[in-house]
């Protein structure tokens, strides 16, 4: 990953960092809250290991993300142990 999206994955970890409870953001989200292109958002999203997506969360019909930090640190026990049987984020 190149210097340039490097600096906008800090932007968007960070953006996420001080969001409140509503942390499952779709890519559009992201890239309006963020101020980095969406192209950038996908390529950030989707070639780093630091982001997850829920299984059954959407948000108009779009899918959402969170980056893994925020997963663990704002997830409840309970749902981490249903994805856990589930095998999937939830």
């Amino acid at each position: 990953m190149n210097a340039l999206l490097e600096k906008e994955k800090q932007t968007i970890l960070q953006f996420f960092e001080d969001s409140a409870n509503d942390f499952w953001k779709t890519l559009r989200e992201i890239s309006a809250n963020t101020n980095v292109r969406l192209e950038d958002v996908i390529e950030i999203v989707f070639t780093t290991k630091d982001f997850v997506e829920s299984y059954y969360r959407h948000k108009n019909g779009e899918p959402v993300f969170t980056p893994r930090k925020v997963y663990e640190k704002r997830t409840s026990f309970w749902l981490k142990l249903l994805a856990a049987f589930c095998d999937r984020i939830i």
